[in-house]
């Protein structure tokens, strides 16, 4: 298909190939893109999180200087954390100013929105124009390393080396030769430049919350003073059990540590201490809601003591069949879904399981498991249990546990061990096979076998070459284009069909390979 006179028709058909190739490389692209604002969003609301657990923390430290202004060290530990603060607040402001100037020169956020994608995500020259040709790249690195040397700079010289921050402005191995900026923003879409810089100023956050906490830790633990206790209970398991089972919860000064002098009485009764925390256990006789009180006499740090009232309540159960999926709370189609089936209080051997329409389930190696198989013909699946008594009576337990019906994912396409990608004319040469790979399942040893595929040669020089196979290696044909690819030459396997869970499928996903 490439070289010499084309006929019209032959003309025709190249150019839809060409349209093709196109309309397949804005689809990965677009879904690219997708997923660079979705990283620009879960990287602002991880920073929103981090920013809590700052001020929280700089809160502890102004608490403490408040309360003992005359400790130099106190003093002195408030002052860094000030700075600290003023610092990162700073560092991050800048990124935030740039985000701004690089999205607006990208048509800013869709429809005006801000929570919305750039304008123009896709572009790649107005951004670096600013960032390489202008140099304004080489100050945003030099921001970087001034921020993380003041930040370092707050930190107690043998405290040092617990700070790991990301704050780095080092190339790559991969592109030995190549000046920071030019990795960082060159040859990169606007929308992967906005997420880079999002992620910096929470490398920034986290560094400040690093140096904050090991300011903190300066402050010796006996220096700290609580001007109010609260009790606290936590159960072992649970507020709601079945007759028959043990309530436990651990009782304590939530301001107290393991060296606190506390004495806990419940119900009118002393109850074991460990380490200052009250075990308080007790086996229910009647159902519904149990209440219980109790005090907490703990010595504050002068010395006086106070006591703590405090009340809680536990709620007793009669048996309740308990049904859970081992893997996930879908079930997939094709699949041997583990399914979990106990009833607390009665023994597997009389618990009796059974499912709706749409699925079979068969006990699996242990007793109380089981292997459910849905078909896909219903949207649903639900599990029931029963248990007979002694009498050989069968006695529903609940109204038995839905399940969501899913197909498998798709896998994704791959020549040989190559996934959509940039490489080495020599290593693209090696494949002999596509395969199908299904990554990051909650189910293991999920195999699907290509039964077709379309092989595409898109030479940087010449004329586009098609080709269709039968199962999934590479006809001779395909071997021989991949021993002339050179630099520039793009390869793309579409259209792949594969054999594996609930049938054959078609895959949506097109693999592209270029040529370096």
């Amino acid at each position: 298909m490439s070289g010499g006179n084309l006929s019209p028709r032959q003309k025709m058909i190249n150019m839809m190939y060409l349209v093709l190739t196109a309309l397949l490389a804005l689809n990965v692209s677009a879904e690219i893109l997708k997923a660079f604002h979705m990283v620009e969003v879960s990287m602002d609301r991880a920073g929103s999180n981090i920013d809590k657990k700052n001020e929280s923390t700089w809160k502890a430290i102004d608490k403490y200087h408040s309360e003992f202004g005359a400790d130099a060290n106190g003093t002195d530990i408030w002052n860094r954390a000030k700075k600290v603060r003023q610092i990162s607040a700073e560092g991050v402001k800048y990124f935030a100013d740039l985000k701004k100037v690089l999205i607006d020169g990208a048509g800013g956020r869709k429809d005006g929105d801000p929570e919305e994608e750039v304008a123009e995500p896709s572009n790649i020259e107005k951004h670096a124009n600013l960032l390489i040709v202008q140099g304004k790249g080489a100050e945003v690195k030099k921001k970087i390393e001034d921020v993380k040397e003041q930040l370092m700079s707050m930190v107690p010289k043998d405290k040092k080396s617990t700070i790991k921050s990301d704050l780095s402005t080092e190339v790559s191995k991969g592109h030995a030769g190549q000046t920071w900026e030019s990795e960082m923003f060159e040859h990169t879409p606007v929308a992967a430049v906005v997420a880079i810089l999002s992620k910096t100023q929470n490398d920034i956050k986290n560094t400040e919350a690093q140096v904050l906490d090991e300011l903190r830790k300066s402050i010796s633990e006996a220096d700290f003073t609580f001007d109010k206790l609260e009790p606290k209970i936590i159960p072992n398991n649970g507020t709601f059990i079945t007759l028959g089972s043990e309530y436990s919860a651990d009782i304590f000064v939530a301001a107290s540590s393991s060296k606190a002098e506390a004495s806990i009485q419940v119900n009118g009764k002393d109850i074991p201490v460990e380490g200052g925390v009250g075990k308080y256990k007790v086996n229910p006789t009647s159902e519904g809601e149990i209440k219980y009180s109790g005090v907490i006499s703990a010595k504050k740090p002068n010395g006086q003591i106070e006591k703590y009232p405090f009340e809680q309540s536990f709620t007793a159960l009669k048996p309740l069949a308990v049904i859970s999926a081992v893997k996930m709370n879908v079930v997939y189609i094709g699949l041997d879904n583990p399914i979990s089936v106990s009833v607390p209080g009665f023994s597997p051997n009389d618990v009796v399981t059974s499912c709706s329409a749409g699925g079979t389930l068969r006990p699996d190696k242990q007793k109380g498991t089981y292997l459910l198989k849905v078909d896909g013909t219903q949207r649903e699946i639900t599990i029931s249990a029963s248990v007979k008594d002694k009498e050989g009576k069968v006695k529903k337990m609940g109204e038995g546990q839905k399940y969501r019906v899913r197909p498998v994912p798709d896998p994704q396409p791959q020549l040989g061990a190559l996934k959509s990608g940039d490489y080495a004319a020599g290593v693209i040469r090696t494949s002999q096979f596509v395969l199908a790979v299904l990554e990051n399942f909650a189910y293991e040893g999920i195999k699907y076998t290509p039964t077709a595929f379309q092989f595409g040669y898109f030479p940087k020089k010449g004329n586009f070459q098609g080709l269709a196979a039968n199962g999934q290696a590479l006809t001779p044909q395909m071997r021989s284009i991949l021993n002339t690819i050179q630099s520039g030459d793009k390869i793309i396997i579409a259209n792949m069909k594969v054999d594996g869970p609930g049938g054959l499928r078609p895959l949506s996903t097109p693999l592209l390979i270029n040529v370096k």
